[in-house]
């Protein structure tokens, strides 16, 4: 059964394998989704993020994404209608015996239109890098008699929008846009194919209720897929507690049911964990799904600068 799981996994590589990341805590981790989302608190000059998820525990080369952000938030010296943010994000995704480790700077600028209402634009520039684990392929296979075991594919242009208030957020998100194959587009190499890489669309949208001083609830959804497929559909539903801590539950179209909790330990750290089970087929040989994302803002770089003009946080917990 567990041999059968493992073929079917790697069938499926090539076609929804390596294309976009998708993690269930997308609030939590939404500057490594969306660079219009890196920087959004103006009072967090540093910010770092990292984090993680291992999807069908128990196979062997099941998929795996890593990815770790910095964000430096450069404001104004008098006005705070518009704010700046540089940062970097460094991705690995791991689907079989196919990798991809993706790395990017960004640029992001969030636009105060009035009062708690912010409108933001962020890149990220980058490429990505396809190889295949070493020793995992027969050298003497056809398929890669003029193929390699590694590839550069670039320029890799992710544009991102975000719009949030202290009540609600949307995202979207375009990726795969300028690299259309795991082709080096200048000299030709590509790993064993030419897969193909599908534009994609990743959306959000969520909105806070406030429940009482010191509850609030925040239903969410996110869309991702590539164009004129499928999509993905991640419904979530957090309660916050007094900015400390969160729990929640989330869903994958049928794939997936998930538990998530989140908690701040310092002031200036903050966890997020989510399990999740397989509620499709495979459950049968591999159920458990893990997540985890780190945020820390280093102590001492937080200061806070009020002023007559004040700016939307994100909702839920302050990351």
């Amino acid at each position: 059964m567990k041999r059968l799981a493992y073929i079917f996994l790697l069938c499926n590589i090539t076609a929804f394998c390596q294309q976009t990341s998708n993690y269930i805590q997308y609030i939590f981790g939404k500057g490594a989704i969306n660079p219009a989302a890196s920087g959004v608190n103006i009072n967090q000059k540093y910010y770092y993020t990292f984090g993680g998820n291992r999807q069908w525990f128990q196979l062997d080369n099941s998929p795996k994404q890593t990815f770790a952000n910095f964000s430096y938030t450069k404001r104004p010296p008098r006005s705070y209608s518009y704010w700046q943010n540089f940062g970097a994000l460094v991705e690995r995704d791991q689907s079989g015996v196919i990798s991809n480790n993706s790395f990017y700077v960004n640029y992001t600028i969030h636009l105060l239109l009035r009062k708690n209402f912010v409108t933001s634009f962020g890149v990220y520039a980058g490429f990505r890098k396809f190889f295949i684990s070493p020793g995992s392929i027969d050298v003497n296979d056809p398929v890669m008699q003029n193929a390699s075991y590694y590839n550069y594919s670039y320029p890799d242009f992710i544009p991102g929008f975000r719009i949030a208030n202290k009540k609600f957020f949307f995202d979207i998100v375009a990726r795969q846009i300028t690299i259309p194959s795991q082709k080096d587009i200048f000299s030709g190499r590509h790993v064993a194919g030419p897969s193909r890489l599908n534009p994609s669309i990743f959306m959000s949208y969520g909105k806070v209720f406030s429940i009482s001083d010191d509850w609030i609830m925040l239903p969410s959804l996110s869309i991702n897929g590539q164009i004129l497929s499928i999509p993905t559909i991640n419904p979530t539903l957090m309660f916050y507690y007094s900015n400390r801590f969160g729990l929640g539950l989330a869903s994958r179209n049928l794939s997936f049911a998930s538990a998530i909790v989140q908690f701040r330990i310092l002031q200036n750290l903050s966890v997020g964990l989510a399990y999740s089970y397989s509620i499709n087929k495979i459950s049968a040989v591999a159920p458990h799904n893990y997540e985890i994302m780190v945020g820390v803002a280093p102590m001492g770089l937080t200061e806070k600068h009020p002023g007559r003009r004040s700016v939307a946080k994100c909702p839920a917990l302050d990351f």
